[in-house]
């Protein structure tokens, strides 16, 4: 269940994201930034909550995923700090989708 609420957020992420980051306005930026945040909010918690599950016998990959959720946080605000000032780099971007497609593969090794 935590595992499929991961992976939903994380498809949602995906579209809230890109919509926010293609953006022109600044005041449409903003609102995307503040839906991004609380998505990836909830999916730190659902991974938080994976790892106390599976934390007996996948520790190590269940750490890392809490990590690349943290990471996740960081580079949104990143990407979104850059398009407010009109500079977005794709090495941040690229990171991004990196993480996103690690997530979503330890996600799925850590609950089958």
């Amino acid at each position: 269940m935590w595992a499929s609420l991961t992976l939903i957020m994380l498809f949602i992420y995906i579209a809230v994201t890109i919509i926010g980051i293609t953006r022109v306005s600044v005041k449409r930026v903003i609102q995307w930034l503040i839906a991004s945040r609380v998505i990836y909010i909830l999916i730190l918690i659902t991974q938080i909550v994976i790892t106390i599950r599976v934390s007996d016998h996948r520790f190590y990959t269940a750490i890392f995923a809490d990590v690349l959720a943290v990471l996740l946080g960081g580079l949104t605000e990143l990407n979104y700090t850059n398009k407010q000032q009109n500079h977005l780099i794709n090495f941040n971007v690229i990171g991004l989708i990196i993480v996103i497609i690690a997530l979503i593969s330890i996600t799925i090794y850590n609950v089958i």
